[in-house]
C-alpha cells in the first residue's frame, strides 16, 4: 500500500517548484539583459569604428593641406604672397 503525503511534503514540494520557477525566470532575465549588452556593445564598437575612419581621414588632409608644396600654392593664389628674389639680412 502506498503512503499518502503530508501536508509538510506537499508544502516542500511546492517551495521546490516555486524556486525553480524564480530561478528560471530569472536567466531568462539576465539571458536578454546580456543580449542588450551585447548589442550595445557592438553598436558602439560600430560607431568607435567609425570615428576612428573619420580621424584617419582627418589626418590625412591636415597632412596634405599643410605640405611646403600647397601652402606655398595658397600663399601665392590666395594671398598674392610670392617668395624674394632678394634676401637681404639686418645686422643688429
Amino acid at each position: 500500500m502506498m503512503k499518502r503525503p503530508k501536508a509538510r511534503e506537499w508544502i516542500f514540494g511546492a517551495l521546490i517548484c516555486a524556486v525553480a520557477a524564480a530561478s528560471g525566470v530569472q536567466v531568462a532575465s539576465k539571458s536578454q539583459e546580456m543580449r542588450g549588452a551585447y548589442t550595445r556593445l557592438s553598436e558602439e564598437q560600430a560607431r568607435r569604428d567609425a570615428l576612428l575612419e573619420e580621424y584617419s581621414r582627418l589626418l590625412l588632409e591636415r597632412g596634405t593641406l599643410s605640405s611646403y608644396r600647397n601652402v606655398d600654392r595658397i600663399a601665392n593664389d590666395a594671398l598674392s604672397m610670392h617668395f624674394p628674389e632678394e634676401v637681404t639680412w639686418i645686422r643688429q
